[in-house]
């Protein structure tokens, strides 16, 4: 577990890494990480449990980011109202064939610009597809954005998660998450910029400087 800023951790598991918002009168949780362990583990250092937390969002549905999603059994959970198709066997992940595995829990969907009360926590739901059809990034309190795998940050900028064309073996649409880079360039105000793989930035504005 890492102390990133002001009420937000991290807990990475492997290359990915969740991330736990605590201002409120519980944690809030941002994806799930890839196994239990080190959630359980991270939860430890906080001084919560898992059974704590009564909001977890995910900004999509690849296992790396659900792997610890059972562990969160009283928690409301979120996703994009597109990203359903990738865990009801609509659309396929890899290969024309491979779909994400269904999620256990209960979920509720959002669109574009929803926004959800978590006490005196605003998250603004973003959607920011290309990853994944129904990827989305969440503003919390207009000031701390999640970005989830819409993008990476490389030596302080923004740069597209993969550059990769994979054609039929990846449902990832470089172009369309291109795009949902730009939506969040235009972003005022943010303090703190995270994203799933590559860090994190407290200088939004300079880290956007090549998308808008």
């Amino acid at each position: 577990m890492v102390w990133i800023a002001d009420n937000v951790y991290e807990i990475k598991s492997r290359a990915v890494s969740m991330f736990v918002y605590t201002a409120g009168e519980s944690p809030i949780c941002f994806d799930t990480g890839i196994s239990e362990a080190p959630i359980k583990q991270g939860f430890d250092a906080l001084g919560y449990k898992p059974e704590h937390v009564e909001y977890v969002f995910l900004t999509h549905t690849d296992r790396d980011h659900v792997g610890g999603l059972n562990l969160f059994k009283t928690a409301d959970v979120y996703l994009s109202i597109d990203e359903e198709q990738m865990v009801n066997k609509t659309t396929p992940r890899f290969l024309g064939f491979v779909h994400n595995r269904p999620l256990k829990k209960t979920y509720r969907l959002l669109n574009d610009g929803d926004i959800v009360e978590a006490g005196q926590t605003k998250i603004e739901a973003l959607a920011t597809p290309g990853h994944t059809p129904g990827s989305m990034s969440y503003l919390v309190n207009e000031s701390i954005l999640f970005a989830g795998d819409t993008l990476a940050l490389r030596e302080g900028k923004v740069r597209p998660f993969s550059k990769l064309h994979l054609g039929d073996m990846i449902h990832m649409d470089i172009a369309t998450q291109t795009e949902s880079v730009k939506k969040l360039a235009k972003l005022k105000n943010i303090s703190l910029l995270v994203t799933a793989h590559t860090g994190f930035t407290t200088d939004f504005q300079s880290a956007m400087s090549d998308w808008v």
